[in-house]
């Protein structure tokens, strides 16, 4: 028995007529009364009663009929399913993030992506930049949001974001009075940031920002999360240079202000180069909405 048969089954019970069936499937009549007499054969039994007015089902008939409509109804969702995965709005993804892009760029893209493919089903994780880049190398995730640019053969990636870095001051601090601060003046002050071996780009631009300003930042304590940072800063440990975004963390102790001179760090969508599914295809698509730059982020 194959699925054709059911369908030319369903379509002469639904239409109680052979030559309307026929009509409707786009068949000859001879060839559709040849298939419902060789599905009888098949199944050992009749399945319409020909009468003046047409033709009805007969038990045997009746019986198969809600069986026939749900195994092409499972039959029609199975091949739904597969031209969604592979027009890529169904399926599965794994998204990474840096814990600063929680905060800004996350939480939409999140949602127009869900919008438009309410059919995939998005898992996030929370990653460093290393810990991404090794994640897709393994497979463990398919698209990343990272610091960027990130220069690896292995990847490609698309500039989504540009982030302005500011200052992260303890509230009774004696430049929190400003609007913005100099780097320069942050000479002497305690810095907090993400470990060193962490390989956090916002840690290597903090070391760069400060050597441009003449001198090393001396670092009193190291968090591995943003938030954690802020936290630090609020009980009045130190300083840090954090990205825009981290102002929606606004505890009473902590202010922020502009940097000067102006800083900014990008953020990149990132994904296995030469290794896109439908559906990482799919959310490099929701991306470009916003991004300015696409290119292979292995390249110079």
């Amino acid at each position: 028995m194959e699925l054709r048969d059911l369908r030319y089954f369903v379509a002469v019970a639904q239409h109680r007529s052979f030559s309307r069936a026929a009509d409707v499937l786009q068949i000859a009549q001879p060839s559709l009364s040849e298939q419902i007499r060789k599905l009888e054969e098949e199944l050992g039994a009749p399945l319409f009663e020909r009468t003046s007015r047409g033709v009805v089902l007969t038990d045997a008939g009746e019986a198969l009929l809600p069986k026939a409509r749900a195994v092409l109804a499972q039959a029609d969702i199975a091949v739904e399913t597969v031209r969604m995965v592979n027009d890529g709005v169904a399926g599965s993804l794994t998204l990474g993030f840096i814990d600063s892009a929680a905060l800004g760029i996350v939480p939409p893209l999140v949602r127009r992506f869900n919008a438009a493919y309410p059919n995939v089903r998005l898992h996030l994780r929370e990653l460093g930049t290393r810990q991404q880049l090794e994640a897709l190398e393994a497979g463990d995730i398919d698209v990343g949001i990272v610091r960027g640019p990130v220069w690896n053969a292995a990847v490609e990636g698309e500039r989504i974001a540009t982030e302005p870095l500011v200052v992260a001051l303890p509230a009774g601090h004696r430049l929190a009075a400003g609007e913005a601060v100099h780097l320069a003046d942050l000479r002497d002050e305690g810095f907090i940031t993400y470990p060193a071996d962490r390989g956090a780009a916002l840690y290597e631009e903090t070391l760069r920002l400060c050597h441009e300003a003449g001198f090393d930042p001396r670092i009193v304590q190291e968090a591995n999360e943003i938030a954690t940072i802020c936290a630090l800063v609020d009980a009045a440990l130190g300083v840090a240079i954090v990205p825009s975004s981290v102002t929606v963390i606004a505890p009473s102790g902590l202010v922020y202000r502009a940097l000067e001179p102006a800083a900014a760090l990008e953020r990149w969508a990132v994904w296995r180069a030469g290794a896109q599914t439908a559906v990482v295809r799919a959310f490099i698509g929701a991306l470009r909405p916003e991004s300015r730059t696409s290119s292979r982020a292995g390249s110079a």
